[in-house]
C-alpha cells in the first residue's frame, strides 16, 4: 500500500576546540527510485557552505561541500516528502559484487560452522527469512556495544550490536549461502536515529529484509544509500583540520500519511 511519508533528519556535529578545512560528503537525501518517488527535498547547511550533488557508483546521491573558516560545530538538516509505493518496483540485473565478501562481511570459520549447522530451506524467498530469523535469534540488539568500524566477524563472537551489525552478519551468511544481497540504509516511519537493513535479489526484484527487526521492509522505508556494506555508503564522512573531539547528535522523523 502506497505512503506519502515526511521526513527530517537533524545531525550535529560538536567539536571541541574549531576547526578549519572541513571537508565533508554526506549522503542524507534520499534518491528516485521505482517505487519511491521524492515530492520535494531540501538540506539545510549551518555553516552555509555551498555543496554539490553527485551520484555515486552505486547509484547513491552525494552532497559534497568545504567548510574553510574556523567553526565548532557543523550542523546540517535534511526534510522532505516521498511517495512509497512497493508495487512500482521493476526488475533488476544484479551486480556479481553483491554476491561477494566485502571489508564488513567477510564470514570466519565460526560464522561458515554456525551457518552449516542450520537446517534451512532450499528456496530463495525460505532461505532468506530463515536467515534473517536465525540471526535475530543468535545477535541481542545492545546500543554502544560495537562501532561504525566493528566487522560481521566481530559482532558475531560478541553476539551483541546494532542495526549496522545485523545487516553485516546477515550479508556474510546470506552470500555464503548463495544470496545475492546488499547493505542499505536509511530512515524508517517513527523517530530517534538512522536504520541500517538489506535487500536481497528475489525474483529479480531487490526486496527489503530487516533482520534488526525480523520483518520484511514495505513503505514505512525510505532508502538513503545501498552498498556492499556500510564502507560504500555512510550517511557522512568528513575531515578536517584541527586537533579537536567530536560529538554527534542525531534525530530523525518520519511521518505516514495514507
Amino acid at each position: 500500500m502506497s505512503r506519502l511519508l515526511h521526513f527530517t533528519y537533524d545531525i550535529l556535529l560538536e567539536f571541541s576546540r574549531p576547526v578549519t578545512r572541513h571537508s565533508f560528503v554526506l549522503r542524507c537525501l534520499p534518491p528516485q527510485l521505482p517505487g519511491q518517488q521524492i515530492l520535494d527535498a531540501e538540506l539545510v547547511l549551518d555553516p552555509a557552505v555551498p555543496f554539490s550533488v553527485q551520484r555515486d557508483g552505486f547509484g547513491n546521491l552525494l552532497q559534497a561541500g568545504c567548510i574553510q573558516d574556523p567553526h565548532a560545530s557543523f550542523h546540517y538538516t535534511a526534510r522532505g516528502t516521498a511517495l512509497r509505493d512497493d508495487t512500482r518496483r521493476q526488475p533488476e540485473p544484479c551486480h556479481p559484487v553483491f554476491r561477494m565478501e566485502s571489508a564488513y562481511t567477510r564470514p570466519d570459520p565460526d560464522m561458515t560452522g554456525w551457518l552449516a549447522s542450520l537446517s534451512l530451506p532450499d528456496t530463495p524467498r525460505q532461505l532468506a527469512w530463515a536467515l534473517a530469523q536465525a540471526v535475530h535469534d543468535r545477535i541481542a540488539y545492545v546500543p554502544g556495544a560495537t562501532g561504525v568500524a566493528t566487522t560481521a566477524a566481530q559482532a558475531f563472537a560478541a553476539g551483541q550490536g546494532v542495526c549496522q551489525d545485523f545487516a553485516h552478519i546477515y550479508l556474510a551468511l546470506a552470500r555464503k549461502a548463495g544470496l545475492a544481497a546488499r547493505y542499505v540504509n536509511g530512515l524508517p516511519e517513527g523517530e530517534g536515529a538512522s536504520h541500517a537493513w538489506c535487500e536481497v535479489w528475489l525474483d529479480g526484484i531487490w526486496t527489503g529484509i530487516d533482520p534488526t527487526r525480523l520483518q520484511w521492509t514495505d513503505e514505512g522505508y525510505l532508502r538513503f544509500g545501498i552498498g556492499r556494506d556500510f564502507g560504500d555508503c555512510p550517511i557522512e564522512r568528513g575531515v578536517f583540520v584541527g586537533n579537536a573531539d567530536q560529538q554527534q547528535t542525531v534525530f530523525m522523523r518520519v511521518s505516514a500519511q495514507q
